[in-house]
């Protein structure tokens, strides 16, 4: 039996600006790891609201988003 190839997990950076129920804006942004034929951009994004949700709770807008690889 062959042995499966280790999944690569991989780095990336996101950036999103929200406003929330009360008019403010903010932004944010910060790494995060997911593995490519695994996870998804949707996941990964889902992943990212419930983070900005418990920071911001969860009456905001996404007026912003980007997920791009974290390297030069």
């Amino acid at each position: 039996m062959t042995a499966q190839p280790e999944a690569t997990v991989r780095t990336y950076h996101w950036i999103a600006t929200i406003q929330t129920d009360r008019g403010q804006i903010a932004t944010d942004d910060g790494p995060v790891t997911a593995v490519p034929g695994v996870h998804t951009h949707t996941t990964t994004y889902q992943a990212i609201q419930d983070n900005l949700t418990e920071k911001h709770g969860s009456n905001f807008a996404v007026l912003f988003f980007s997920l791009t690889p974290d390297q030069l």
